[in-house]
């Protein structure tokens, strides 16, 4: 998984975003991830020194990484499905990447990616669920969705875990944190293991 990659080779997870000489995010986790997706080409052609909506990164767009979309997804297509939860105590706190050894809650009950159907980010857009913000409803535009009928999230020990729609707001905020001393369990239906992310049944 690229963004374990990235914390392997650099001692942390990417930042959520890196800002501009304006003080304004500039760039995003999902570029900064594309060496580890195999798209070194793609990262060495991205300027730093303009925002990710440049003249230059502009053209960029449709290059779009296939891995950044729902399987099925239908190309070329600049909307990332793959969203971060930005918030001071979740695995993306903003401009500082979290280390591993922050992680109190354990790498297996953290949520380090979401689904996300609805929001229309561009994939190169610093844009991102807002932990203080988004809906903790399961399967709401504004949280964590999908155009499956149960949506995923990746948690930090790379597993790739199906949510239930009885998951509680509680249960969700939660599993978000990385330090809250909250106990989380299968056995409370928050969500399931499967193993193979694409392998789900779509809303008719």
């Amino acid at each position: 998984m690229a963004v374990a990659t990235y914390a392997d080779a650099n001692g942390h997870y990417p930042p959520a975003y890196q800002l501009g000489p304006d003080g304004l995010p500039w760039h995003s986790w999902r570029v900064l991830i594309l060496p580890h997706l195999g798209y070194d080409d793609l990262f060495q052609s991205y300027r730093f020194d303009e925002p990710w909506n440049g003249p230059n990164n502009s053209h960029l767009a449709p290059r779009m990484p296939k891995a950044l979309a729902l399987h099925g997804t239908e190309f070329p297509t600049t909307t990332t499905n793959y969203l971060a939860v930005v918030g001071t105590d979740t695995m993306w706190p903003g401009t500082k990447g979290r280390k591993p050894e922050e992680i109190k809650d354990g790498t297996s009950w953290t949520i380090l990616i979401a689904e996300n159907n609805g929001l229309d980010v561009h994939w190169m857009e610093p844009r991102d669920l807002t932990f203080d913000t988004m809906d903790f409803r399961v399967d709401t535009p504004h949280g964590i969705s999908s155009w499956y009928k149960q949506p995923a999230v990746v948690n930090a020990d790379g597993a790739v875990l199906r949510l239930s729609k009885e998951t509680t707001p509680e249960a969700l905020r939660a599993a978000l944190t990385v330090n809250g001393g909250e106990k989380i369990g299968e056995e409370d239906g928050v969500w399931t293991v499967i193993p193979d992310g694409r392998a789900r049944e779509r809303k008719e």
